[in-house]
């Protein structure tokens, strides 16, 4: 039974002490920070966005580049009274987000609409 079953997961003999680590791609430095630049303008976002929208807004980062023109794309959740209630608040909502330094600098595209639950 035992040559059945190898002792490592690349089929190898040998046992080790250490769980074989999932394959992993290794990031630069540059795409290290620029991920990092990314997930913090989603936050930033959010933060704005609970503002104007309330405590009930969420949000998730579909797509996340670390350069070029865009950056990623940020889909929000908000709660939703009336079309032309939404309309003022994610108007205002766009408004503090190109003036605000980190948001212009990182430019997401962002998806607001309406809370499914």
């Amino acid at each position: 039974m035992s040559g059945l079953i190898p002792l490592r997961p690349d089929g190898g003999g040998e046992r080790s002490d250490r769980p074989a680590a999932p394959h992993q791609t290794l990031l630069s430095e540059e795409e290290r920070l620029g991920r990092l630049e990314v997930r913090a303008a989603q936050w930033k976002a959010l933060e704005l966005a609970r503002g104007v929208f309330g405590h009930g807004v969420s949000a998730a980062m579909v797509g996340l580049r670390h350069h070029g023109p865009l950056r990623g794309l940020l889909r929000l959740d908000v709660p939703f009274q009336t079309l032309e209630r939404h309309r003022e608040r994610e108007a205002t909502f766009l408004s503090l987000v190109g003036r605000d330094p980190l948001l212009a600098r990182v430019p997401l595209v962002y998806v607001v609409g309406p809370d499914a639950g």
